[in-house]
């Protein structure tokens, strides 16, 4: 069972510096090239216990857990009229095993029933086919394709059709 969490400690920064470094996990993110290193800079200067204003600049922020764990993250990116989703399992080991899956889940509830809003966005590149087949699963149906991305949505009322 996963849970999200809002509280970001050091650990848990220099966590996700570890995975935006990874290659493979960045190949099927749309992730800034330097947020790794602005990450881990920025834990060397600092002596904040928590790290989540920073996290939360550009839209909210949790952690994906299992236990205590952080295994993964999910942003939410204020948009016109909505969100546009984030989700990265970073764990790698962990891929292919439900955890995407029970996150998108508790994510997409806490888009819908506490943030309110009215519509999520996903931009998933192609090769990614484990998150493109899962974010269909839970009924985003693509709007545009560009370049390499598939762009997705889903708005309120399908997201109650398919959890009934």
């Amino acid at each position: 069972m996963v849970t999200l969490r809002q509280d970001i400690f050091m650990e848990d920064a220099l966590k996700i510096a570890q995975w935006l470094e990874d290659e493979e996990i960045l190949a099927y993110l749309n992730e800034d090239q330097k947020a790794a290193k602005h990450i881990r800079s920025l834990v060397a200067s600092s002596t904040m216990p928590l790290y989540n204003q920073v996290f939360n600049q550009k839209g909210l922020f949790y952690l994906i857990c299992q236990g205590e764990e952080s295994i993964g993250y999910v942003k939410f990116i204020p948009k016109n009229k909505g969100h546009e989703i984030v989700i990265a399992i970073g764990k790698k080991e962990l891929w292919g095993k439900g955890y995407g899956k029970s996150a998108l889940k508790k994510a997409l509830c806490e888009a819908f029933f506490s943030l309110r809003t009215e519509k999520i966005d996903a931009k998933i590149k192609e090769k990614n086919l484990r998150s493109l087949n899962l974010f269909e699963h839970f009924g985003f149906q693509e709007t545009t394709k560009k370049e390499s991305l598939y762009h997705l949505s889903m708005d309120f009322d399908t997201f109650l059709k398919k959890a009934a």
